[in-house]
């Protein structure tokens, strides 16, 4: 880690702030303490900080709100930059395309949408993070992902300079994009959204709450990232994705603890903080642990959807993300 002055971002107008649990800044709850954490709630800020990063060659790791991340109990020696914003004020570009800050909540901009009259976000209601993290993690639900709503994205390079990439240069997947792998940070997010009925959509956005609330926890009363592995893609033997939920409950997962954690009772794909001393390490081995078991039974490997950060025990020791 490369030595650097914290004053420079103080006297650039950032609030440095040192040794701050990771556990303060995720939905499970879990992590070490972060060497330097920076929060940001704009494009301009996002650009200056990255740009001073540059120029004292210090690597600095981008996240949203943590609800995708598992932290490492050693926590995080580096900068972490976290980018998110309580505003949702998204700009009218014409023909239904809206700039929208990377940092806006997601769940704050589907309604914001809703209440505007604008459709095309309902599948996203209840679903936490940020915008931003929502397009890297092309993010979804009901068949709807995040590249089927994007028009175009403006991220920052790694010399604070600035690039506008289409959806195709996107690179999505099914729950990946190149984006996630590229090292840029995603600071402005064009949305394509089509008209439709404010109460028809109001309406939708609670079913869909309503639908989430039976099945998945309130993670800030039970501590979970929600879906830990990648549903299966599609196969000979199913014309349609296939969800990791059903072969993880057939193959006892519900039934298996490690640690501090376990699985959610109402949806196997759930990993949640049972108890208090839970570890990010518990975490990791019942993950492990359930890939096991599956593989076992199935011959299937699933693979995580949650992304690690910093060195887990058991896991390839983490520089950054993995």
């Amino acid at each position: 880690m490369p030595v650097f002055d914290p004053q420079i971002f103080v006297d650039a107008g950032f609030g440095l702030n040192e040794n701050v649990p990771l556990s303060e800044l995720g939905t499970f709850q879990l992590g070490g303490p972060a060497r330097y954490v920076i929060t940001l709630s704009t494009p301009d800020a996002l650009r200056h900080v990255r740009t001073l990063c540059r120029e004292q060659d210090l690597p600095a790791l981008l996240i949203g709100e943590g609800s995708n991340v598992l932290f490492s109990d050693a926590g995080w020696p580096g900068l972490l930059v976290r980018y998110t914003s309580g505003q949702c004020d998204p700009v009218d570009l014409g023909q239904g395309i809206f700039r929208c800050n990377a940092a806006t909540n997601l769940n704050q901009l589907v309604i914001w949408a809703a209440e505007k009259g604008w459709a095309g976000l309902e599948a996203f209601s209840g679903i936490p993070g940020t915008l931003g993290g929502a397009v890297v993690g092309n993010a979804g639900a009901w068949g709807v992902q995040m590249e089927h709503v994007l028009h175009r994205v403006q991220v920052i390079d790694a010399e604070g300079q600035g690039q506008i990439w289409s959806g195709d240069d996107c690179g999505f997947s099914y729950r990946d994009s190149t984006l996630k792998h590229s090292g840029l940070w995603v600071a402005e997010v064009d949305i394509q959204l089509r008209p439709g009925d404010r109460m028809h959509l109001l309406a939708e956005h609670q079913r869909i709450l309503a639908l989430r609330a039976a099945r998945h926890p309130d993670w800030k009363q039970l501590p979970c990232i929600g879906s830990f592995f990648k549903n299966l893609e599609p196969s000979s033997a199913a014309e349609r994705r296939q969800a990791a939920g059903y072969f993880l409950e057939a193959a006892g997962a519900k039934n298996i603890i490690r640690g501090g954690a376990g699985v959610f009772s109402g949806h196997a794909n759930i990993l949640v903080k049972q108890r208090g001393d839970c570890k990010a390490a518990d975490v990791a081995a019942l993950a492990r642990e359930l890939q096991i078991a599956v593989r076992a039974q199935f011959g299937i490997d699933l693979v995580r959807e949650v992304r690690y950060l910093g060195q887990i025990p058991g896991e390839e020791a983490g520089v950054g993300f993995y």
